[in-house]
């Protein structure tokens, strides 16, 4: 006989997914593979290696003993997929915290100041995000410019994310009027000029390599005769311009400003002489900011997973009929797997509810096996049985429970801090992950569901 009601009852009340998604609104902002952040006082801690550490070149075809130069190549080219892989998967991370903050308008480490976009000033996009080495370390860097705010609420972030370590560390924070330097040195000025002087405040900051983090060394302004001809009850020190400009320099070396009066000592050669000597020719870098918008960062999960699928495929003959890897390459992977199913298997599709079509069942001799539900994203059950090379992520009902979490680990799965049932994983918390629950008895796999995932989006 048919089950047509048991598996709907199975696919809505056991999935993982629910919970995760209704977990994921909340606004929770860590889970197992977020890190601990390190505090915006920007101490300690230093930066990661730029390599994988214990990849294995792949195995050569052939017999016999390869000679030293194919060696190398072959060593060559495992160092260079490492550090391909290395590099997807920081920003694969960034992406996680690209969408905390576009779609739940958090930060990982902080608030936002949102009332601009709460009472309808511009959209989220407005703000600006880039992804680059800034600092020089062979590691990319998030800079998240978010100026869609009132002024005590505009800031410019640089996270820095490392994957050995797994490490989030915030390097920099400041107003958003920033320039970028090639020696390490960042121009931050400032949001206000409360000072005597029509030249604009800035303050210097230097990229510490030990420490991994940006340090003020300088803070710069000015005092105009013209604007103020005395300063706490004191006169302008003409004596002092010696370029008779009426304008005099005070330049702080340090992280704290002095705005005392025996600071306006030097003159426009004296702050030129000095400037230049500091930043000793550096040019500036320009950064290749773009909008703040699910469609600028849309690859950065997709391409981080296909590069593990594509690692994790070298050990296996049976990915043709893996369901999961539909996923990554189809965007109607429902009826890409159906079509599938029906073909090559012989799977009977049927919609058991009436008033339900976007629920559909795949039969096999009468028996329920397949399930797929066209809601939100849509996901996908396979359970009872193992149909002919049919996987999902290598997995399938029959394997061992400890095998299914080696295969699915292989792929970039990790246990899900969102889950409220056992063997609950995920790929990632932003836009474009993968969640995966699977049910077992006697240490075999019963049931697995499958489905895209996103802990911020419901």
């Amino acid at each position: 006989m048919k089950k047509k009601g048991s598996s709907l009852k199975q696919s809505i009340g056991l999935l993982c997914a629910a919970s995760i998604l209704l977990v994921g609104c909340s606004g929770k902002e860590t889970g197992s593979e977020q890190p601990n952040i390190e505090p915006i006082e920007q101490t300690g801690g230093e930066s990661g290696n730029t390599f994988v550490e214990g990849t294995e070149a792949p195995e050569l075809e052939g017999t016999g003993v390869p000679d030293s130069e194919d060696t190398g190549n072959d060593d060559e080219a495992a160092a260079e997929n490492a550090q391909v892989l290395y590099a997807a998967q920081v920003r694969h991370y960034y992406g996680g915290i690209l969408s905390q903050i576009t779609a739940a308008w958090q930060l990982p480490d902080g608030e936002l100041d949102t009332s601009s976009l709460e009472n309808g000033f511009g959209q989220m996009s407005d703000n600006r995000f880039a992804v680059a080495d800034i600092d020089g370390d062979g590691r990319e860097e998030l800079i998240v410019c978010y100026a869609n705010a009132s002024t005590a609420g505009m800031m410019e972030i640089i996270y820095d994310y490392d994957p050995i370590l797994g490490e989030l560390k915030r390097e920099f924070t400041e107003w958003p009027m920033l320039t970028y330097y090639d020696n390490g040195m960042i121009k931050a000025e400032a949001s206000h000029n409360h000072t005597h002087g029509e030249f604009w405040p800035f303050a210097l900051y230097q990229y510490e390599t030990e420490r991994d983090s940006y340090k003020q060394i300088a803070y710069v302004h000015t005092w105009d005769k013209e604007i103020s001809d005395e300063y706490e009850g004191q006169p302008f020190p003409g004596e002092l311009d010696v370029d008779g400009d009426g304008t005099l320099f005070s330049i702080s070396e340090g992280a704290e400003p002095s705005y005392e009066y025996e600071s306006y000592k030097y003159n426009q050669a004296d702050y030129e002489k000095w400037y230049n000597e500091i930043m000793d020719g550096a040019q500036e870098i320009m950064i290749p900011y773009q909008p703040l918008e699910y469609e600028s960062y849309a690859d950065f999960a997709p391409g981080y997973l296909k590069l593990k699928a594509e690692e994790a495929g070298r050990e296996r003959t049976d990915t043709a009929d893996d369901l999961g890897l539909l996923i990554l390459s189809e965007d109607r992977f429902l009826n890409v797997a159906q079509t599938l199913l029906s073909e090559k298997y012989g799977v009977e599709l049927e919609q058991p509810e009436s008033n339900f079509e976007e629920y559909t069942v795949g039969l096999i001799d009468e028996r329920e096996v397949f399930s797929f539900t066209a809601l939100d994203a849509g996901d996908l059950s396979y359970s009872g049985e193992k149909v002919g090379d049919v996987t999902i992520f290598g997995i399938y009902p029959g394997i061992s429970v400890d095998d299914a979490w080696k295969k699915l680990s292989a792929y970039g799965f990790y246990a899900s801090p969102y889950g409220e049932v056992e063997n609950c994983l995920i790929t990632g918390e932003g836009f474009g992950n993968i969640s995966i629950w699977f049910s077992a008895e006697d240490n075999k796999v019963t049931q697995i569901t499958v489905m895209p995932f996103c802990a911020f989006a419901g």
